[in-house]
């Protein structure tokens, strides 16, 4: 690990130049009408020829620089200073050329030389040149300077990590010079370098992290490692100093553009105009049965135009946006069922009524992107609309879920203002090779996105967290990251999206390294991984190295497909085993505290992902495999997270903490002596007056006052637009005789619930989390062979509402 220098406070430039006025160091006083920079420079020119031409004295900056140019220049001096104990005066270009003997200077951004040699304005977007020279060649000052507002200070990192400075997270995890050298000279005898980043929009959303923790830190890590569009919503502004970033809107907005859902303009909106809405089953909606947006009537030309309209105005109101998101809704959601938006399908399609399996690619009843088609010749009008005012600018779109597949008609394009976003919703199988014939997510991904690149369109990949939605597990995958970029560069695919992991414990070596790829391409990923292990754990770099090896390895071997996170849970005890016994013999070197802490993020990360495991249901049966059981893994990860300041998100840090939830491992590991059938009755109880009536007593549920209902889905997906209270209830023969402890398993239910046998309570459960199994003891409840009752009340407010999964009952011996 470089050394780092004891933290202090940046001293404002007019402090420094006030102190090199009085000496500091070497420095005199200034003559009558000599600048303090002016000064400094006359001070350095005395200390001879070979001085002026191998070492700087100075950075020069326009003489009116904008506030990117600014920081560019004050991170160099910052970061110089940092490594070679010498801080540089900053001068303005007349200032530099009143000084006598001036000395070699870093030439930062607009200045006139600069431009009077770069015609920076031409160059593809975010292109850096730095001029070194040889000193053999007579090397004299070195340009600093990119394209666009962040270019000159892209190049300003660039000279600084060509001098060994790294940034490998957010200064809220390590401080930012942490991985700053000490030198005695910089390396300025290198060839002039001039790149263009590998992908035009380079960035991600890492999710989830607060938004607080953005404007205070994310920021600058971002613009350090090269990132335009790194962003914690579908807006953002890096502000000025920082070159304000890739400005665009995002994300899903048909919903925010025609209001609904609880949109704050949804039912004016909906009441004035409610042919902009979707027709479902004869009637017009403006919400999805469980609450969240629907999509538009996009065929009603006055969408059409009401849309453009907006995206026109949002332009207008910011001119540096570059593109405009206009998106479906996320999915499950109602699409339009009338006449004209079935005729947008085209004669290819055999959708006709909406269904909840719409949105998934390879699960669709009607194939993969019914919908795309539709939207294509929605939004191919909207951006005719919008060139008229705006032909620069992109009107950009979601190629996701029911539209992730190009239309299936020939003849289709697209306009040229338009941006394909591909979003491949069911994920890359990160297990097998992208263009495996025989991985079905692979394979649709290379067909899909290949259709879509065809085009000629600009198109963006949304990439998702190779974990899932399991933010704080490890996130598994570090070499196989640039097989997945050079892939997208050579498909056509011009910039990254998407998402990743907020929690660096689990992915700091992926975030950095995935930064650096988006910047360059070429980067040698074995030797960009041994510089971080070497810089961010020391004496463990070797087992730490070997432990991300091993995960790799580890993940090719599990079974099937490695999808979204799959992975995670279908890792075998063995390989769990090993992983713990490299992370042993990391913290068995001998560290100092900051390796210590470095080491310990990764076993809580490490310590996530056992926790995930053992809450997999079907790993009960092979969980005494393991040498640890859950409570002592979750111990041990209190312990860390109390010893060491390691950030997690908030709800991991909830999960471990003492009286949280814990998998009924019992239940769990239990044989299964029923399955119970997956078609109950429910009845609705929007008054609330359910227990009061003692409808859990051994209520008639064959009378019209209950449906059916499944419980392996929510009622808010069976055509049930309700949420509130709402009552289960079915019937089971219970095994003939008593095996032990009795438990009823539920593998996931979503809503605070109430759960009665025979008219007797056997136990509540929280709806905190939703998406785990949980189970009540029923021991005693039921006489073997006798038919029995079982009521289960359920509350939720929002959202997907109700049983979601398998329920069965189990026997264990305790």
């Amino acid at each position: 690990m470089p050394h780092a220098p004891t933290p202090g406070r940046l001293l404002p430039i007019t402090v420094v130049f006030g102190l090199l006025m009085l000496g500091w160091p070497g420095g005199s006083a200034t003559s009558h009408g000599e600048s303090a920079g002016e000064a400094a420079v006359r001070a350095e020119a005395g200390s001879g020829a070979d001085q002026l031409q191998h070492q700087l004295s100075m950075i020069v900056l326009p003489n009116k620089p904008t506030p990117a140019e600014e920081h560019a220049a004050e991170e160099l001096a910052r970061f110089i200073e940092r490594m070679t104990g010498k801080r540089l005066p900053v001068l303005s270009e007349d200032e530099r050329g009143r000084a006598k003997n001036p000395g070699r200077g870093l030439i930062v951004g607009r200045t006139e030389s600069n431009l009077a040699a770069h015609d920076v304005d031409h160059w593809p977007r975010d292109t850096i040149y730095i001029g070194y020279g040889r000193p053999a060649e007579g090397a004299g000052d070195i340009p600093i300077i990119g394209q666009g507002s962040q270019g000159t200070l892209f190049a300003a990192y660039e000279f600084l990590r060509d001098q060994g400075c790294r940034w490998y997270a957010p200064d809220y995890v390590w401080p930012d010079d942490q991985f700053v050298p000490r030198r005695a000279a910089l390396d300025l005898n290198r060839e002039p370098v001039k790149h263009t980043p590998s992908f035009v929009e380079r960035g991600w959303h890492p999710a989830p992290v607060a938004p607080h923790v953005w404007q205070a830190h994310m920021n600058d890590w971002a613009v350090r490692n090269g990132l335009n569009t790194f962003r914690p919503s579908t807006t953002f502004d890096y502000g000025a100093s920082r070159g304000h970033g890739l400005q665009l809107r995002g994300g899903h907005t048909i919903w925010v553009l025609v209001p609904s859902a609880d949109h704050e303009l949804a039912r004016q909106t909906f009441d004035e105009h409610p042919q902009w809405y979707p027709l479902v089953n004869g009637k017009r909606v403006m919400q999805y049965t469980d609450g969240r947006p629907v999509q538009a009537c996009l065929s009603n030309p006055q969408v059409v135009e009401h849309v453009a309209r907006l995206v026109s105005a949002y332009f207008r109101e910011h001119p540096a946006c570059w593109r405009f998101s206009v998106s479906p809704s996320d999915e499950p959601t109602w699409w339009c069922e009338c006449d004209a938006c079935i005729a947008m399908d085209g004669p290819g399609s055999t959708w006709r009524a909406n269904d909840r399996y719409d949105a998934y690619g390879l699960r669709s009843p009607t194939g993969p992107g019914p919908m795309s088609t539709r939207w294509v010749t929605f939004v191919n009008q909207v951006a005719r609309l919008v060139a008229r005012d705006w032909p620069d600018k992109y009107v950009s779109f979601y190629a996701y879920g029911s539209t992730v597949a190009p239309p299936r008609d020939a003849g289709w394009k697209l306009e040229p203002n338009l941006l394909i976003e591909f979003a491949h919703g069911d994920g890359w199988c990160i297990k097998h090779d992208l263009l495996d014939p025989d991985c079905p997510p692979n394979a649709s991904m290379h067909q899909w996105l290949s259709g879509w690149a065809e085009t000629g369109n600009p198109t963006l990949f949304y990439d998702y967290p190779p974990n899932g939605s399991r933010f704080d597990v490890p996130s598994g995958v570090t070499r196989r990251y640039k097989s997945l970029l050079s892939y997208t560069k050579e498909a056509g695919v011009t910039g990254w999206a998407g998402e990743n992991q907020g929690s660096w414990a689990g992915a700091g070596l992926l975030q950095s390294l995935k930064a650096r790829l988006l910047w360059d391409i070429e980067t040698d990923v074995d030797r960009f991984i041994g510089e971080y292990c070497s810089d961010v754990y020391g004496p463990a770099a070797a087992a730490m190295r070997t432990y991300y090896d091993e995960l790799e390895r580890r993940i090719d071997e599990v079974p099937g497909h490695a999808v979204w996170g799959s992975w995670a849970t279908k890792l075998s005890p063995q390989a769990l085993v090993q992983l713990s016994e490299h992370l042993d013999k990391a913290k068995g070197q001998d560290l100092g505290d900051f390796e210590q802490r470095n080491v310990a993020m990764v076993r809580v990360a490490f310590h996530a992902l056992v926790m995930a495991w053992l809450e997999e249901t079907d790993n009960a049966p092979r969980a005494s495999a393991l040498p640890w059981d859950y409570d002592q893994v979750r111990a041990g990860a209190q312990r860390l997270l109390k010893r060491h300041a390691i950030p997690v998100t908030d709800r991991w840090r909830d999960q471990v903490s003492e009286n949280r939830y814990s998998p009924p491992f019992a239940a769990l590991g239990g044989e299964t002596v029923l399955e119970l059938a997956d078609g109950w009755r429910l009845r609705l109880d929007p008054d609330d007056e359910g227990l009061d009536a003692r409808w859990h007593a051994h209520p008639p549920i064959d009378d019209g006052q209950w449906r059916d209902v499944r419980v392996d889905r929510y009622w808010t997906e069976q055509g049930l637009d309700y949420h509130g209270a709402a009552w289960y209830a079915t019937t089971f023969l219970a095994p003939a005789k008593s095996i032990g402890r009795m438990w009823l398993l539920f593998g996931m239910i979503d809503g605070d619930a109430q759960i009665w046998v025979n008219g007797r309570s056997v136990g509540t459960m929280s709806g905190d989390p939703w998406d785990k199994p949980k189970a009540v003891d029923i021991t005693g409840s039921v006489e073997p062979g006798d038919r029995s009752q079982l009521v289960v009340r359920v509350y939720k407010q929002l959202y997907a509402a109700g049983n979601n999964g398998f329920v069965r009952i189990t026997a264990s011996e305790n």
